[in-house]
């Protein structure tokens, strides 16, 4: 006839067989919370290395109180390229120009809100065709410009950045800020079917 276990002993084992599983059940919930909290301290490491990595737009240079009549002749800017002021009535058209551009028609597309960058004329090919990339949307100007201290300058309105590289990464952020940004005078207003030829020039 088979031993038939003690009700004492059977509660014992019963006893043990749940503490083993309580313990399982702990060590699986430890190693889930571990294995969470390592995701999010990895996701907010990421996050963080980030925002510290990207660069900041603190050397744009802030114009304020500019003149925005329209003139009939030329306008001596203080700041080479100007950032705004006084400019012709007619706008220049937005697109990619291998020749300097008048500034007083240039200083109306910013007023619409363009970005307009300008280059030394000693700026390699390699970093034209950069510019010319980062030019090839709408409300975007670029043209060389032989009188500025810089190799490179990112205007909007009243907004302007100095750069010695079209590597440097606040260019985009510049345009990706500025371009239609909220400083813009005239937000909406087009920068197509506008002029292509100094209308100062033609009437002197």
């Amino acid at each position: 006839m088979a031993r038939r276990t003690p009700p004492t002993e059977r509660a014992q084992r019963a006893a043990a067989m749940q503490r083993q599983a309580r313990a399982q059940e702990r060590r699986r919930s430890v190693l889930i919370w571990g294995g969470m909290s390592l995701v999010m301290l990895l996701i907010v490491g990421a996050l963080g290395y980030a925002i510290l990595s990207r660069p900041d737009l603190s050397g744009v240079v802030e114009y304020e109180d500019l003149g925005r009549d329209h003139v009939e002749q030329a306008v001596d800017y203080p700041q080479t390229p100007p950032p705004g002021g006084d400019h012709h009535q007619a706008w220049w058209t937005c697109g990619v120009y291998r020749e300097p551009i008048p500034p007083h028609h240039a200083v109306h597309s910013l007023e619409h809100g363009a970005v307009w960058l300008t280059y030394r004329p000693d700026v390699s090919s390699e970093e034209q065709e950069q510019l010319t990339e980062l030019a090839d949307q709408d409300f975007m100007l670029l043209s060389p410009l032989e009188d500025q201290d810089t190799l490179i300058v990112a205007t909007a309105w009243g907004r302007q950045l100095s750069v010695d590289s079209a590597d440097d990464q606040r260019l985009p952020l510049f345009i990706d800020e500025f371009r239609q940004g909220p400083q813009t005078p005239e937000p909406g207003a087009a920068c197509t079917g506008g002029t292509t030829t100094d209308l100062l020039a033609e009437s002197s």
